[in-house]
């Protein structure tokens, strides 16, 4: 079969961590946005994840199992070559889970409150750190990393960690226009046209610092077919950016702020991916060589083809179950 198999599960773990980062990264991007507000508001912003945010999070698990399962040369480059941003996603993570559950028992709900920011702040800054590792020209040989700890914080990363807490600030925004009821909403809008209008700044300064041939992946860009698809998809993202600002503006649907936040996301991402392609890590590891043997990678097709199909029922109905406005007056009891 050849490349064939490698880059089917390359496909099937682009598709599996896509879903996490658009709607776990709502989740983060409100939990970032009730850091500076009152309690009765925080309450609100919570209530509009609602119990979907356990389901986002088996994406995750997916993704995890998949790059474990069928690239583990490219399992073992990240945890030790993005050890640290690796576990600030994780202890992001844990720390959200816990204060979700935490603040609505306790005496003293703005101590889990503070744990529930610092939690999502860490998950963001791990996930934009974790994608500007992978473009920083981490160094291997024969398969093994052999650079240091702390390879992966450089300018380049840190500009893609704020651009990426920006962006789940956006879709976390746009989740709440979406959600929340008309009392909230000009509050709502307002911190999304504030959120979108950083994301639209640091999309322009990382595609100049790419484009001008500072970042290690700007040679890619210059060949076929990434000369081609790239800026299709970052034309696409900038009037995606665009849109988001327009109709926050508008104020007429509630819905188009955030479809245009996810479309946001999803050419960002097929830029992104286009961008690398066929690296899993720019010129060091390429996508053929990170993989399993051809038989493994058969044998999981079978499992595969049982789960993902499983998440996605299981997804899709939890979300239609709870796609429901969320009266801020009746926050607290319905969280």
């Amino acid at each position: 079969m050849g490349d064939f198999l490698p880059i089917l599960w390359y496909f099937l773990l682009v598709l599996s961590i896509t879903p996490f980062i658009i709607l776990d990264g709502a989740d983060l991007g409100i939990g970032l946005l009730s850091i500076n507000v009152n309690e009765s508001r925080r309450s609100a912003m919570l209530a509009a994840i609602g119990p979907v945010w356990y389901a986002n999070e088996t994406w995750l698990v997916v993704a995890g199992a998949t790059l474990f399962g069928a690239f583990p040369v490219a399992y073992g480059f990240i945890l030790s070559s993005l050890y640290v941003p690796v576990m600030m996603l994780l202890f992001g993570l844990i720390f959200r889970a816990v204060s979700m559950e935490f603040r609505r028992h306790s005496e003293r709900p703005r101590f889990w409150d503070i744990f529930l920011g610092i939690g999502c702040l860490l998950a963001v800054l791990g996930q934009g750190f974790i994608f500007g590792g992978l473009f920083s020209n981490l160094r291997i040989e024969e398969g093994l990393f052999i650079g240091g700890a702390w390879d992966w914080l450089n300018p380049v990363s840190m500009l893609m960690a704020v651009g990426v807490m920006a962006a789940c600030s956006m879709l976390g925004a746009a989740q709440l226009v979406r959600k929340m009821g008309k009392t909230a909403q000009v509050q709502n809008r307002r911190l999304l046209t504030g959120s979108a209008s950083v994301g639209v700044a640091l999309f322009v300064a990382v595609t100049a610092v790419v484009l001008t041939g500072h970042a290690p992946v700007s040679p890619l860009w210059t060949k076929p077919p990434q000369v081609y698809l790239v800026p299709l998809f970052l034309v696409v993202t900038l009037i995606g950016l665009a849109m988001v600002l327009v109709t926050s503006a508008a104020g007429k649907n509630d819905r188009a702020p955030y479809i245009w936040s996810v479309v946001v996301f999803l050419s960002t991402t097929v830029a992104t991916i286009s961008g690398i392609f066929p690296y899993f890590v720019p010129f060091s590891l390429p996508i053929v060589d990170a993989v399993s043997p051809q038989s493994s990678l058969i044998f999981m097709l079978f499992g595969a083809g049982i789960i993902l199909p499983l998440i996605v029922v299981y997804n899709i109905y939890i979300h239609r179950v709870f796609d429901r406005k969320v009266p801020a007056k009746n926050a607290e009891e319905q969280y």
